[in-house]
This record gives structure tokens, sequence and C-alpha cells, in this order.
């Protein structure tokens, strides 16, 4: 049996999955990622206790199947810095969500922020730059960092802690990162600076296989003794690559979670805009893929969060014209409208959790919306990830986007299923995509024109201050 277990590490949660040749799930393992904590004057992630998580999972797993590869996919923006290999000791990884002091954010803007053309990477705000966070450790710990052997990605962390092979992938240094150039398609300028490039692994494929597994964790996690580890790389790019692969048509793909990451391959890349953070990332063949993306998971989350009234209600968007109910963004990081704290206008006219998530689904899907006209989206749209199961985001996003085709993946594991396909490219998966119904709703159109109005006359005041 030929099965491919997958790690997809999420903001949000740490999913195994375990795959057949054909590409059918065979097993699944959800957790709530909680291993992120203040350390000091830093948002750190505990890498260690997810590497654990990993390790466990693993041994459950593999007393009842036989697991000939694995994989790792994960969230951006992350590295490792290690300062002794032999004894897995590395300096506090930082959390993308951390927020550095200002003094220090403006000393790497004008100091060692590479120049948007060159690294098609906006000033993103705290650590969602890895170098930036690297840059910290070089400022303010040069001691420490003098120390360092080898700087290890995200996925790569996982793959050569289980094989002991260092490497690097392209997806990862290519998105958001400011450490690769996409002008030179060689490290940026902030590694040469600061002579990173023989800290950095070697560069694979996302799909090469790395190495077997050792043997300590052979005997931890009573694996299959033959079993390869792939190289890995980012979430989003993984699951872009599905489509990829699989729908032989042109496309715009959302994918959606903690983040909305939307891709389109056809938007021409003159129109990547640093002050709208409309970048680029890099397919796992190396090549430009524009993007842009916000947090609307987690913007979903904190509008509905703690409303427990569940009564049911039928008010819904005559009603929020009516009382003049607009989100106003942001209610995270990253939003490409607007950077001010989010907040709800006339919210004592919202009272019950059905109204809340009315509302919430109807401002995720106008941002949406709103970054598909940024991106010139004008052929078909995929839709993959948690949102899919959001009825309301779906209908609403529809509507707005009525003259385009429509498609919904309904398994939400996009991301763990590319990743799978980089490891078994000759698998016969089929992709299985529904067409969803265009359905007009003129409401909306007048709620959209109120919404940008509003939005629009509080950006234009602000300017003026």
């Amino acid at each position: 049996m030929k099965n491919t277990l997958v790690f997809d590490i999420g903001k949000t949660h740490i999913k195994a999955i375990l795959f057949n040749y054909s590409g059918r799930i065979i097993v699944e393992y959800k957790k709530n990622q909680e291993f992120s904590k203040k350390f000091k004057k830093l948002y750190i992630i505990e890498v260690d206790k997810i590497l654990q998580i990993v390790t466990d999972l693993i041994k459950v797993i593999s007393k009842k199947f036989l697991i000939n590869k694995i994989i790792f996919t994960t969230h951006a923006s992350t590295c490792i810095l290690n300062i002794n290999e032999n004894k897995n000791l590395f300096l506090p990884v930082i959390d993308y969500e951390n927020i550095f002091d200002k003094k220090f954010e403006k000393i790497y803007l004008k100091y060692h922020k590479c120049d948007f053309p060159e690294t098609l990477t906006p000033n993103l705000s705290g650590g969602l730059l890895i170098a930036k966070s690297i840059f910290y450790y070089i400022y303010n710990l040069k001691k420490k960092f003098n120390l360092v052997q080898s700087i290890i990605f995200y996925p790569q962390y996982f793959a050569w802690r289980l094989t002991g092979v260092k490497s690097s992938e392209i997806t990862y240094l290519g998105c958001h990162s400011d450490l690769w150039s996409f002008k030179k398609k060689k490290f940026s300028t902030f590694v040469l600076k600061n002579k990173l490039e023989k800290k950095i692994p070697k560069i694979y494929k996302s799909w090469k296989k790395i190495g077997k597994v050792k043997k300590e964790i052979l005997i931890k996690t009573n694996l299959y003794n033959n079993c390869n580890v792939y190289c890995g790389g980012h979430d989003s790019s993984f699951s872009y690559y599905l489509y990829e692969k699989k729908f032989k048509k042109s496309f715009t793909l959302i994918s959606t979670g903690t983040w909305i990451v939307i891709f389109n391959k056809e938007m021409n890349s003159n129109f990547l805009n640093e002050k709208k953070n409309i970048f680029a990332k890099l397919n796992v063949y190396g090549k430009k893929i524009p993007v842009v993306r916000f947090m609307g998971g987690r913007e979903y989350s904190n509008i509905i969060k703690k409303r427990t009234n569940a009564i049911n209600t039928k008010k819904g968007i005559g009603h929020f014209i009516k009382n003049k109910i607009f989100v106003i963004p942001s209610f995270s990081e990253g939003n490409p409208i607007n950077d001010m704290k989010g907040k709800i206008t006339n919210q004592k006219f919202i009272k019950t959790f059905a109204e809340y998530n009315n509302l919430a689904s109807l401002y995720i899907a106008l941002i949406t919306d709103y970054c598909l006209n940024e991106m010139n989206s004008n052929n078909s749209i995929i839709i993959d990830g948690g949102f899919t199961k959001n009825k309301l985001f779906l209908r609403y996003l529809s509507a707005l986007r009525y003259n385009q085709k429509i498609y919904l993946n309904k398994d939400s594991n996009g991301t763990a299923i590319g990743a799978f396909l980089l490891c078994n490219k000759k698998s016969n998966y089929k992709l299985n995509l529904t067409k969803i119904s265009n359905s007009k709703i003129k409401i909306i159109d007048k709620y959209k024109k109120k919404w940008l109005d509003l939005i629009n006359k509080i950006i234009i005041k602000r300017n003026s201050l």
C-alpha cells in the first residue's frame, strides 16, 4: 500500500491527513493550534510542542496504517534560527502576529526593507515578513545571532527533525518574506547585505525526496522503515497547485481559512500595488502569481465572537440598509481597504447571533468581491477551504460576481490534496468541483454602493487630518 501522510500546520489547526494512492482520505486528525505564547517582549510559536504533536500523530496513525511518504505544508512567515543543531537549540521562533516596537519598525523600513520591485513584497505589519523577524535578532541580539548555524523555514524544519536533512523551498522563500528577488531569481539584497546565504540550506523542489525517517523517530513512532520525507512548502501555494494541475481552464482561486488568499495568474503583474497589498507569490515551479489576501477567517470570528443568542431571524440586508448597519474594516491585520480599527455602525440594531452571522458573512463577501475587482478577475472562480461551508457567504459572493462561473470544492482539504499530488504526480485523483448557481440579488448592489461610499468618506476624512 502506498499511503501518504500530509501535515497541514496552520494558524488555527494542525491537521494530519492520510491519503491512499488514488487520493482518497483514509484517516484525518485535527487539533487546535494552541502553541503560541508571550515570551518576554515577543509573541512566539512553541515549535517543539508542535513537533511533539506531529510525532504523536505519526505514532497513532502508523499503528493501523502503513505510511510510505510524509510531507509538510504550513502557514507562511515563520523560520527557525538554529544556534546548536546537534542539541536542537534555537532562538525563540517569532510568531507572525508579533508586534514590534515602532522604533524598530522604522529602522527596518528605512534601512533594510527591500524595494517592492525587487521582492514584490509590501511593508507588511509585525512579523509577516520573515526578513523583519530575522533582522530583530541581528539588531537586538547580535552576539546570539552570530551563533546561528542555519535558518530553516517552517515546513522544512519538521522535515529536518524527521530526517536530519536540511532544505529550503521556493514557495516559502517567495511568500512575502523579503528574502527573494523576483527580478534576479535569487536571494534578495537583504540576504546578501546580512550575509545570510550560507545559513539558508540548499533550495529543492517542494516534491523532492529529501531523506528517510531517522532511526530514533522510527523507534518512537513505529513507522515503516522505508518512509520517505519530502521537502514541503507553503500552504496556499499547494492549494493553488491542485487546481493548476487538475483544472484545465483559466481560473481565479479563492483559498479560504484564517486567511483568504486570492490568486489570479491572468492578472497583469504591472498592476501589482504595494499600497493596496497586491503583491506576488511563487508557485511550486517558481513562477510569479499575483495575489491579494486578508484575514477573512479571523475577521469573521472577531465580528461574531461571544454572540451566544441563537434565536433565528429573517432580518437581512434590508434591515441593515434601513438602520445603516455597516462593517467598517478592519477587524484584523492585512485588510486591503482600510487599516483602521474595525467597527460596526449602529450596532444597537443587531440583536441576535443570526444577524451577526448574516452581517459578518456579507462583509467578508464584500471584501472578497473588492479584492477580485482589484485582481481584474473575469475568469472562472474556484473557492476552497473553510468558507465553502458558509452558505450565506457563498450566496452573497455569487450575487456580487453574477457574471462569472463559480466552482466549489466541498472538500475543505485543498491544501493537503495539493501536497499529496506533489508526492504522487501519477495518481489518478479526480478533481470534484460543484458549480454553484449565481442568483442575482438586487438589494446587495444597493448595500454595496452605500458601504463603499461610507468607507471612501472615512478614508478621505482620515487622509485630510
